[in-house]
C-alpha cells in the first residue's frame, strides 16, 4: 500500500498496512525516507499521531498517543477510535460524523472532551485527514493534542476579561485608558453617558482631546491636555480639575502610568456641588427669612472693620451696627402659634430690606432679633436710619388675616465708640437695645461708653464664677436622648448649670462666654468631664453621656489629658463618652483640631459635630475630621412642620450623614409633629422637651424606673 502524497512539513504519517506499526513486526520494505519519517512520527511525544482504517479501527500508535491516552499499542491497535469518546458523544454519533466529514471534505478539525484509558477526561484538539490512494479512501491520519491547560488558561483569561467588562460597565464614573499618544485604548459606556455622546463614539484609536473639545469646549479640552496629559516622566501625582457641561459639574482625575499613557476618570459631581451649595447657603443664611445669619454677619463685620488701619478709620465712613428687636413678639407666638410668628418674622425681614441701601447688610440673629450693618459718615444719617427702621418694622402687621400690633426697639453702636471688633459692636448695640426697651419700647438708643456699667457687672460675674468653681456652685443636668422610631433610651447630654446662693440659676449663655474670655473654661470643662463620667459610670452599660466642649478647651494642651484622667478615674469606657464640638471651635485652628480629634477617636471616644448648619458646613469639612455623629441644630427642627425648606435641609443632612457613615441626632424636638416628620426621614436619635427636659443627677434613677428606658411625652 502506498502513502498519500504529503509535503515535507506534513506531520501526518504515511498510510501503511496495520502490521507495519507493530514494533518488531516485519512489513513491506520502505525507502530510507519512509523509514526516517516513520521513526520521526513514532518518536513524537507531544502529539498523539496514529492512523485509522476507513471504518475507524486504530491501525498504528505513536509514543505521543500512548502518553496522551494511556494505551499501549498492543492494547489499542485493532480497536475502534470511538472508545476515546464519552458515552453520550458516541450515542450522538460524533465519531462517525468526524470520519464522514474528513471523507467528504478531506479534513475534520474540532475540539472537545476525550477519554483516557483510566476514564479521566482531557480537552483535545483533533485533526483527521483522509488518506487516499489513486482517489480511493484507504484510511485516515489522526492527530490529537492535549489542550486542557491551554483551555483552562483561556477560560481564566476570558473570565477576567468578562469581570473587567462587568466592572467597567457598572462604574458610576466614566473611565478611559489613553496611550502615550493621547489616543483611546479603552473607555467604558459611562464615560459616553457623562459626556453626552452616542454609543460607539468612543472607539479605540480615537484621540480624546478633540472629543473633549467638541463636548466641553476648547478651554476645558486645552486645560485637560496641558494639566492632565503631562509627560510620563513627570510627576505621578494625579491631576484634578473640574469643568461644566450643560450645567453639570464634572470632576476629572488623571494619573500617568509607568509604562506610558494615562488613566482618567470623569465623575459627575453636580449633585454633590448642589448639596455643598445648599449647605454653604445654609451656613450663612437664616432658613426662615433668607437673611444673613449671625455667624456670617460677624464674619462680614470683622472683615469690614479690618479694611483700614485703626488711625485711618476716623477719616473714613464708619461702620455701625443697628440691633432690632420686635416688641411683644413672644406674646404673639404664645397666643397664635409659631406658624403665624414665622409670618411676622418674614414680613419684618422684608421691611428691613426695604429700609437699607444695596451695600448694607441685614441679618437675623435669632428669634425676633435682627441687625443691620451700615457705613455712614454723619450722625444724622445714622439717626435717620434708626428712626426709619423702628418706624417701618414697628408698623402693624396682618398675617393670615389677623391684625397684629407689635412695635420695634433698636440699639445703635458705631465703630470707634464701641470698639473695632464685631463682638464689641454687637455687644454695644445690644446694651443700647436694652436701654431702648427699658425706656418704654418702640424707640432706639445709641451706645454710650458707660451704658449699663457693663464693666462692673463683668467683674462681679468673674468673681462669682471663680468662687463657684472653688465652692461647688456648678451642677450638671442631664437631658435624655432617645432612638426616635423605637423609643429606646440611648443616653443623656450633660448640661452645665450655675446655681447662685440665693437659689437663682444663671443661664450658660450668660456665663460661658465670660468663662471663655477669662480663661476659666478649661478648669470648668475638666470638672464637667469628671462629673459627667462619674455619673454615667453608674448607668446601664448601653447608655452614653454627651459632653459639650468649648473652643478654649480644644485649644488647651491639657484637654486630652483631662479626658484620659476622667475616664481612668471613673472607669467609664471611652466608647460611652461623646464629646460635642461646634464647627466654629474646629475652624479656629483646623490643623491642631484635626490632630486632637484624631487622638480622641484613637482613645475610643465618640465625636459629635454640634449645631450642624449654623456654621460653615461643607462636605469637605465633615469628611476631613474623624466625626462619629452630626447634631442637627434646633432651628431647623423647630420649623419642620411649617417650612418645607427646613424639611429639605434636614433630609439633605441625613443623607450626607448616611453616606459618610455618621449617626444623627436632632436637637430641640418639642412637638409630636416634629418627631413624626423626623421618623419619616430616618431612624435617628432625638432630644428635646417632647421626650425629656434636663434633670439633676439625683432624678435620673427615678426617671429610668418610670420610663423603663423608653421615650414618653415629657
Amino acid at each position: 500500500m502506498r502513502s498519500a502524497t504529503r509535503s515535507p512539513s506534513d506531520p501526518t504519517p504515511p498510510a501503511v498496512d496495520p502490521s507495519d506499526a507493530v514494533p518488531g513486526q516485519r512489513g513491506p520494505a520502505f525507502s530510507n525516507d519512509d523509514a526516517m519519517y516513520r521513526l520521526l512520527v513514532q518518536g513524537v511525544t507531544d502529539y498523539a499521531i496514529y492512523m485509522l482504517a476507513p471504518d475507524g479501527t486504530v491501525v498504528n500508535w505513536n509514543a505521543g498517543a500512548a502518553r496522551a491516552k494511556g494505551y499501549t499499542a498492543d492494547e489499542i491497535v485493532g480497536r475502534n477510535f470511538a472508545c476515546f469518546y464519552a458515552p453520550e458523544d458516541r450515542a450522538a454519533g460524533l465519531p462517525e460524523r468526524g470520519l464522514a466529514t474528513a471523507h467528504e471534505t478531506g479534513r475534520f478539525e474540532a475540539e472537545g472532551w476525550r477519554l483516557r484509558k483510566d476514564g479521566t477526561r482531557f480537552w483535545a484538539h483533533v485533526v483527521i485527514d483522509a488518506i487516499r490512494d489513486g482517489g480511493a479512501l484507504v484510511g485516515f491520519a489522526k492527530i490529537t493534542r492535549d489542550r486542557t491547560e491551554q483551555r483552562a488558561a483561556a477560560m481564566m483569561l476570558k473570565a477576567a476579561s468578562d469581570n473587567l467588562d462587568l466592572a467597567l460597565s457598572n462604574m458610576t464614573d466614566g473611565l478611559c485608558l489613553l496611550g502615550a499618544d493621547g489616543r483611546l485604548l479603552l473607555a467604558n459606556a459611562r464615560l459616553g453617558e457623562i459626556l453626552g455622546l452616542e454609543a460607539g463614539a468612543l472607539e479605540a484609536g480615537e484621540p480624546l482631546v478633540p472629543i473633549l473639545r467638541r463636548v466641553l469646549g476648547g478651554g476645558a479640552a486645552d486645560l485637560f491636555a496641558r494639566t492632565h496629559l503631562r509627560p510620563a516622566s513627570g510627576t505621578r501625582e494625579p491631576a484634578i480639575s473640574e469643568c461644566v457641561r450643560d450645567g453639570s459639574a464634572l470632576s476629572i482625575r488623571t494619573r500617568a502610568l509607568e509604562a506610558g499613557g494615562w488613566v482618567s476618570t470623569f465623575e459627575d459631581v453636580s449633585e454633590r456641588r448642589q448639596i455643598e451649595g445648599r449647605l454653604r447657603h445654609l451656613a450663612r443664611h437664616d432658613p426662615l427669612t433668607g437673611l444673613t445669619n449671625r455667624a456670617a454677619l460677624r464674619t462680614h463685620l470683622d472683615e469690614r472693620l479690618r479694611r483700614a488701619p485703626a488711625p485711618e478709620r476716623a477719616a473714613r465712613a464708619r461702620s455701625a451696627v443697628l440691633r432690632i428687636d420686635l416688641d411683644r413678639f413672644k406674646a404673639v407666638n404664645d397666643t397664635f402659634g409659631h406658624a403665624l410668628g414665622d409670618g411676622v418674622l418674614r414680613e419684618a425681614a422684608a421691611r428691613l430690606r426695604a429700609c437699607v441701601r444695596g451695600g448694607d447688610l441685614v441679618a437675623r440673629l435669632g428669634g425676633d432679633e435682627f441687625a443691620v450693618v451700615v457705613e455712614a459718615r454723619t450722625t444724622g444719617a445714622l439717626a435717620g436710619l434708626a428712626e426709619r427702621v423702628v418706624r417701618a418694622v414697628g408698623e402693624p402687621y396682618e398675617i393670615d388675616g389677623i391684625p397684629l400690633a407689635l412695635g420695634a426697639s433698636a440699639g445703635l453702636a458705631v465703630a470707634g465708640e464701641a470698639g473695632y471688633t464685631a463682638d464689641a459692636l454687637l455687644g454695644a448695640a445690644d446694651l443700647a437695645l436694652r436701654q431702648a426697651k427699658e425706656a418704654g419700647r418702640n424707640g432706639w438708643r445709641r451706645y454710650e461708653p458707660g451704658m449699663g456699667d457693663r464693666a462692673a457687672a463683668r467683674r462681679g460675674m468673674e468673681r462669682d464664677l471663680r468662687q463657684a468653681l472653688c465652692e461647688g456652685g456648678f451642677a450638671l443636668h442631664y437631658q435624655p436622648i432617645f432612638r426616635n422610631r423605637s423609643g429606646a433610651l440611648v443616653g443623656f447630654e450633660a448640661l452645665l448649670r450655675w446655681n447662685l446662693p440665693d437659689g437663682r440659676t444663671v443661664s450658660p449663655t450668660d456665663f460661658i462666654p465670660l468663662a471663655e474670655e477669662i480663661g476659666l473654661m478649661p478648669e470648668i470643662g475638666a470638672w464637667v468631664l469628671r462629673e459627667a463620667c462619674r455619673t454615667a459610670a453608674g448607668w446601664p452599660d448601653h447608655l452614653s453621656v454627651a459632653v459639650n466642649v468649648s473652643p478654649t478647651q480644644l485649644r488647651s494642651a491639657a484637654f486630652l489629658g483631662s479626658v484620659e484622667a476622667a475616664l481612668a478615674r471613673t472607669g467609664l469606657p471611652a466608647s460611652r463618652l461623646e464629646l460635642e464640638i461646634t464647627e466654629t471651635a474646629i475652624l479656629e485652628n483646623r490643623d491642631t483640631a484635626r490632630d486632637l480629634l484624631g487622638r480622641l477617636r484613637a482613645l475610643g471616644t465618640l465625636l459629635a459635630l454640634d449645631d450642624f448648619g449654623t456654621g460653615y458646613s461643607s462636605l469637605s469639612f465633615v469628611h476631613s475630621f474623624p466625626l462619629s455623629r452630626i447634631k442637627i441644630d434646633r432651628s431647623f427642627v423647630r420649623e419642620l412642620s411649617e417650612n418645607p425648606q427646613s424639611t429639605a435641609i434636614v433630609r439633605a443632612v441625613v443623607g450626607l450623614a448616611r453616606g459618610l457613615g455618621l449617626a444623627v441626632t436632632a436637637e430641640g424636638v418639642e412637638t409630636e409633629a416634629q418627631r413624626r416628620l423626623l421618623a419619616e426621614e430616618a431612624d435617628l436619635d432625638i432630644q428635646g422637651f417632647l421626650t425629656g427636659r434636663p434633670m439633676p443627677a439625683g432624678h435620673l434613677a427615678a426617671f429610668l424606673d418610670a420610663s423603663g428606658g423608653r421615650a414618653t411625652a415629657a
